[in-house]
């Protein structure tokens, strides 16, 4: 198995490629600094998540974009490369925005191994109305947060589609305050005339005018980065989970494990609150550790963590004074939540498999620490 770059090596590689003489080969791009990204962002290129160029059929004719990135055998992301050197003009973006709307391709990006563009083929008639964010390769990891975005998780978990979102409401609201600037210039105005009083209007009118420009500057300066992705990552995505293989877990105490359902959704959930929620369990079990199912297109026992407490059975949304209204849908009094010990959520690198899809679990079940690394699939467990 080959080792995934960290970021920074990966950085080192393209200052190191812009030197050589492969700067137009296409290929050379491609191979030197593409796939590695690729891999970075967590997707598999000897598995069949990545298609080599995938055919796109347009009237009469086929056409072949580089890399189609798959789940559950579909496209989901299409991604185009061009050689180092080349300009990524508006005509390729428009070109891979039309792909993927011939594809019913939600994701579209395009790269030279030194920008990265992302695409939102849903989100208008240009290339400009499909923008989604663009990446300087070069200054990673200072634009981890965006480069992100186009990680396997991140497709799996819609977590895309949010930022998306975030980001085309900013993006109106830049556009309306540039519009109107003249407007806050005047409410600022009318607010220091109000403070000063008369006989200062020039000097109300251009610090007014200023403030209003600082005032449009500092939004889009605060709204560059997408939100929720502040942290960089330094190897395969996600990286502030770690790796482990589940022979590992041998060296930990024997003890129950309280095995949960849920949907990819749901792991958003799990790494933002380094908890789970929200389970009916008995006051007689006293579980010692965690471990999350993920349904499809995952169908694996995939994270596990040390249980640290579980609290009583909760009587209202008042109660969680650290979740956010979003993320308590699910919420019935009664139900508890399981805390995990901080730093022991783990991802398993050999995820058990879910043999028969009948057989996937639709609630919590208990099992114990050892079938838990003995077991080659979930209906053994």
């Amino acid at each position: 198995m080959t080792k995934v770059l960290s970021l920074d090596n990966l950085v080192l590689h393209i200052r190191n490629f812009s030197k050589t003489d492969m700067v137009s080969s296409e290929a050379n791009t491609k191979n030197r600094i593409i796939e590695p990204l690729l891999e970075i962002l967590g997707w598999d290129l000897l598995s069949n998540e990545v298609r080599l160029e995938y055919p796109v059929r347009i009237g009469t004719k086929s056409s072949y974009v580089d890399y189609a990135l798959m789940l559950e055998d579909k496209p989901v992301v299409l991604v185009e490369a061009k050689p180092f050197d080349a300009t990524l003009s508006d005509d390729y973006g428009s070109q891979i925005i039309s792909y993927g709307r011939v594809e019913d391709v939600h994701w579209a990006a395009l790269t030279n191994g030194r920008i990265l563009k992302v695409f939102d083929t849903k989100a208008g008639k240009t290339e400009k109305d499909c923008f989604v964010v663009g990446v300087d390769l070069e200054k990673l990891p200072q634009q981890a947060s965006e480069l992100r975005l186009l990680s396997r998780e991140s497709i799996l978990t819609g977590e895309i589609e949010k930022t998306a979102r975030r980001l085309a409401t900013t993006k109106k609201a830049i556009r309306s305050l540039r519009r109107r600037q003249q407007d806050l210039a005047n409410e600022f105005e009318k607010a220091l005339l109000g403070i000063t009083g008369p006989g200062l209007e020039n000097r109300v009118r251009i610090v007014s005018s200023q403030l209003a420009n600082q005032a449009v500057q500092l939004f889009e300066q605060k709204a560059e980065a997408p939100r929720g992705y502040e942290r960089t990552f330094e190897g395969p995505m996600p990286s502030e989970i770690q790796s482990i293989d589940r022979k590992s877990l041998s060296q930990r105490p024997p003890g129950e494990v309280i095995l949960c359902p849920s949907k990819i959704e749901g792991v958003e959930f799990l790494k933002k609150y380094n908890a789970w929620g929200f389970v009916n369990i008995s006051k007689r079990r006293r579980p010692k550790y965690f471990a999350l199912y993920v349904g499809r297109p995952e169908s694996s026992v995939l994270y596990f963590g040390e249980v640290d407490s579980i609290t009583k059975p909760l009587q209202s949304k008042e109660e969680l004074t650290k979740m956010e209204e979003e993320d308590t849908w699910s919420f019935e009094t009664g139900k508890r939540v399981v805390h995990l010990r901080q730093g022991s959520l783990v991802r398993f690198v050999d995820p058990i498999r879910l043999k028969n899809r009948k057989m996937a679990p639709r609630a919590l079940r208990y099992t114990t620490l050892e079938k838990l690394i003995e077991s080659d699939y979930l209906e053994e467990l």
